[in-house]
């Protein structure tokens, strides 16, 4: 099937603005849990809702890949609105949370330090010239372990008799130290790049 190029209503691209509309939504949603009483009715109920909200964005990033990859449908637009709508749904969940004592604000400083290197980075290897580093298996494991990560906190209540918490924290750990460890890794390939070119 020949590759769908520069379109811009197409329906990844559909889903990706859907998803950026989804994000002042989870937002305002998670600010009816009451700071003060986080643990009312109230808060459970828009904890759960915010949930949904969360879950539903997470899985329509796997459709819109699914269908760019599937019928070959690519464009500029599509490749800035992807990272675009991923960064803000997470960025927004880490962000709430932290008024409300679920995760600690240094932690999302340092993924939000580590995001806007990162992005920098590839922006001065792209004007560069330089190849851009190929993300490996282990940042679909970092993707994996911070979207659940994220939902379970998110969720916070224990439903189903399972510490939803519990195992948000498991997995923002893991999920922190692939951040870490990528971050890491792309700054040496970045610099060494650099050095070996000055030889």
């Amino acid at each position: 099937m020949p590759r769908l190029r520069g379109t811009i209503l197409n329906i990844p691209n559909i889903i990706s603005m859907a998803r950026i509309v989804a994000v002042p939504v989870f937002v305002i949603v998670m600010m009816a849990i009451n700071l003060k009483h986080p643990e009312s009715p109230t808060g459970k109920s828009a904890a759960l809702w915010a949930f949904w909200i969360y879950v539903g964005a997470s899985i329509s990033d796997l459709i819109d890949g699914y269908y760019a990859r599937r019928y070959n449908i690519t464009s500029d637009l599509g490749k800035f609105l992807d990272p675009l709508a991923d960064k803000l749904l997470n960025l927004a969940a880490l962000i709430m949370m932290i008024p409300l004592h679920w995760i600690p604000a240094w932690l999302v400083m340092l993924l939000i330090a580590r995001e806007v290197t990162i992005t920098t980075l590839r922006g001065a290897a792209a004007s560069e010239g330089q190849e851009v580093i190929e993300a490996s298996k282990w940042g679909k494991y970092k993707t994996a372990f911070g979207n659940v990560g994220t939902a379970a906190l998110v969720l916070h209540y224990p439903y189903l008799n399972v510490q939803w918490n519990l195992i948000g924290w498991v997995c923002m750990v893991i999920f922190t130290a692939f951040s870490v460890g990528s971050g890491a890794h792309y700054c040496y390939h970045y610099f060494a790049y650099h050095v070996k070119n000055k030889k």
